[in-house]
């Protein structure tokens, strides 16, 4: 593989053979269900495919835009995938314009200023806008002899302007799948050329759709490589054979990038990409998705008030950020919380413009000490809330020995890889070097996980188990308070959940309550939580409303007059807020 170069505008000249037109393919593939010809083209700018081999109406499940690119998601009989189909236009453009866009590429590439920065997307990206649509315009002009409507070529203009840039400064084709707000992962596995992108759709999408789909696009081990430069160059992350993983965070695009080269990969170069969502999910909406009950949600709030530890547990891609950020708009807007993350998944920035009074740490787990000293001041900063984006190095000890003496004066909120409590327990005893009796200052396990369909296409995620930590001498003693019956996919409350409950204690010491008011004040919300989650389909409880709604209910819920008065005052003042 080599070193990576320093990106280019555009990675290749463009043939004069294919100058002006299209290349096609046609590829011979044999599936179970029938052997057939796979029919793919590319733009003369490009080194990806596209299949555009015609699939029928039959069996499609949805229909819609992405900034004007038109997408389908089929299902087809004999296949337990789905097929994601998409139309980039420039795929289907005529000789004249595929021509203009091949010209304005060499022209940019041989005059690009000395003080454009080729690697800053920020200057290269609007610098390649403007002197394209500049050229094309003037192609454009020269094409039309009698004259045309100069607003019809400026608008021209424009369109090819648009993908000549995402084309030279961008990421060709897979910008539109990146722009999907119903994809949340994208794979392209080596070898790249001929092996389709592959898609993870959303668990909310809804309708009969397979999440798990395969798109008609065949991204060509060019264009794979001219994407990986860009991704090194704007991360600043090293990537040779010496150095063959790079992962990184993509704030631009709104996710998190692995690319995987030689010797590692042998086939060559292979892309993961997790998209972050674009909202923060509140617990209102979760319940509406059935993740979890309504009165679950309550005693997730009630534990977030109550200055209990808490940890969300699961597997990779079970939710668990997902969760951790819904619980952190539970806390009061007067509540300072501190974040600690290696890699910034948490919705900090989104929190921080809804009022919330965050304090963000960055530090390596590769390096102990960074992630130790991290911990350590932020336990020195005053009354603060504690969330750590993933548990899992040497701050664990220090973590947990400080909130054993008490230096954690609020939440600690933390998420942490394991299947169950007693995985997560054994984790953190084994792994992690952390004692049982240390362990015991954990209060709460929340435990996520993937509920997939018998054929692997569809999953949700649901809270499958609530464990409350108990001390028993050295040892600790793990007790279910929510856990998912057979047959049933949301955790529900098992015997053990009461207001005499280690955990229910706590909350209502905390709170200055006794542990049956707590209990009623808690159910109470849950009501509220269940109101604010039967919407119609589709409408999700918004971040904004949410945390509102929040502020309101931290008042009413504890007025003299009783919780059943204070939910009464937060329906009245909900529904106006509807209405308005």
């Amino acid at each position: 593989m080599g070193r990576t170069g320093p990106p280019r505008i555009v990675g290749d000249a463009v043939p004069p053979e294919t100058r002006g037109g299209e290349v096609t393919r046609r590829t011979p593939i044999i599936h179970p269900a029938a052997a057939c010809t796979r029919f793919e083209t590319r733009p003369c700018f490009s080194h990806s495919w596209v299949d555009q081999t015609p699939i029928g109406d039959g069996g499609e499940v949805a229909r819609y835009a992405v900034d004007g690119v038109p997408v389908r998601i089929v299902n087809r009989e004999a296949r337990s995938h789905g097929d994601y189909v998409f139309d980039p236009p420039e795929y289907r453009l005529p000789p004249r314009q595929l021509q203009i866009l091949g010209e304005a590429v060499e022209d940019i590439a041989d005059a690009v200023p000395a003080e454009v920065e080729l690697r800053s997307i920020w200057t290269l990206r609007p610098y390649i806008k403007s002197r394209a649509k500049d050229i094309v315009y003037a192609r454009l002009t020269a094409c039309y002899p009698d004259g045309n409507d100069a607003r019809d070529i400026d608008k021209e203009s424009d369109f090819l302007a648009d993908i000549l840039c995402r084309y030279t400064a961008g990421y060709g084709a897979i910008e539109i799948l990146l722009k999907d707000p119903n994809i949340q992962d994208i794979y392209v596995d080596a070898p790249s050329s001929q092996t389709p992108v592959a898609v993870v759709l959303r668990s909310d999408i809804g309708g009969a759709v397979r999440q798990k789909c395969r798109t008609n696009l065949y991204v060509g081990a060019r264009d794979l490589a001219a994407i990986t430069s860009r991704i090194k160059f704007e991360t600043g992350r090293p990537f040779s054979e010496a150095s063959p993983v790079l992962e990184a965070e993509m704030p631009r695009l709104g996710a998190r990038v692995t690319v995987v080269g030689p010797p590692l990969s042998d086939k060559g170069l292979s892309v993961a990409i997790r998209k972050h969502s674009a909202a923060a999910w509140t617990m209102p909406a979760l319940v509406a998705n059935g993740s979890l009950s309504p009165l679950l949600s309550a005693f997730l709030w009630a534990c977030v008030a109550g200055r209990r530890t808490v940890l969300v547990a699961g597997s990779r891609g079970a939710g668990k950020t997902t969760l951790l950020g819904a619980m952190m708009m539970e806390f009061p807007l007067s509540q300072r919380i501190v974040v600690l993350e290696d890699t910034p998944e948490i919705p900090v920035r989104r929190l921080q413009a809804l009022g919330y009074d965050i304090s963000s740490m960055r530090f390596s787990h590769s390096e102990g000490d960074s992630a130790k000293d991290a911990l350590r001041v932020s336990l020195r900063m005053g009354e603060s809330a504690i969330v750590i984006g993933e548990v899992r190095g040497e701050e664990a000890k220090v973590l947990y020995e400080s909130m054993r003496a008490g230096s954690a004066g609020s939440s600690v909120l933390g998420t942490i890889h394991g299947n169950s409590a007693k995985g997560v327990l054994d984790r953190a005893v084994e792994d992690l070097g952390v004692s049982e009796r240390a362990f015991s200052s954990t209060d709460v396990i929340v435990v996520t996980g993937l509920i997939r369909s018998p054929d692997g296409t569809c999953f949700t995620r649901r809270v499958t188990q609530v464990t409350e930590v108990r001390d028993v001498g050295d040892k600790v003693a793990l007790v279910d308070l929510f856990a998912a019956d057979p047959g049933c996919l949301c955790a529900k409350p098992t015997p053990e959940f009461s207001p005499n409950c280690k955990s229910m204690m706590g909350i209502a010491a905390a709170l200055g309550l006794s542990p049956d008011a707590a209990m009623d004040i808690m159910k109470t919300r849950a009501h509220a939580d269940q109101l604010m989650a039967e919407r119609s389909p589709g409408e999700r409880c918004s971040d904004t409303e949410r945390v509102e709604s929040n502020e309101f209910l931290a008042q009413a819920l504890f007025l003299p007059e009783g919780p059943e008065a204070g939910l009464e005052r937060w329906k009245a003042w909900h529904g106006s807020r509807s209405r308005g």
